[in-house]
């Protein structure tokens, strides 16, 4: 990272706008995992290796018959920028919180949680800025195993 103004600017915009795009990845990809759409319009927020991940999760869990219902905490931070080059990237750590966010039957309406599966974690995603100037979500990592 740069210590030029300009350079701490352009870092400071690109970590809003990164963070911006996690939020929005994040808001789309529940309303869609809630109302269990897998055709859901994901792709103004999602590119790449994390844009088949989410598709393939909406997927299974349609054919599982399965829907997600209220909303998780999310407190995500940009932790890195890097706008020393292209495409400019940037790196989100956020502390997901899925206590009020869970996976049911569409059928009954019950949990199918499992016992003891983690429920407050750090997700690691990688924001890329695009050629058309958008930001988008090209990994996400859920580190289920690292409470926060």
């Amino acid at each position: 990272m740069s210590t030029s103004p300009g350079a701490n600017g352009e870092e400071a915009e690109a970590s809003a706008a990164a963070l911006s795009a996690y939020q929005n990845y994040v808001r789309t990809y529940v309303e869609a995992s809630n109302k269990g759409d897998y055709n859901a319009k994901l792709d103004k927020y999602v590119a790449g290796p994390a844009l088949l991940t989410v598709r393939q999760d909406l997927l299974i869990k349609f054919q599982q018959g399965l829907v997600t219902k209220g909303q998780p905490v999310s407190a995500p931070a940009v932790t890195k920028a890097d706008t020393t080059q292209r495409p400019f990237t940037a790196e989100v750590e956020d502390c997901f919180d899925t206590v009020a966010w869970d996976v049911v039957s569409k059928k009954t309406g019950k949990s199918v949680r499992t016992t003891g599966q983690a429920t407050r974690y750090v997700v690691i995603a990688k924001a890329e800025l695009f050629d058309d100037g958008q930001w988008r979500i090209r990994e996400v990592i859920a580190q289920r195993e690292r409470p926060c």
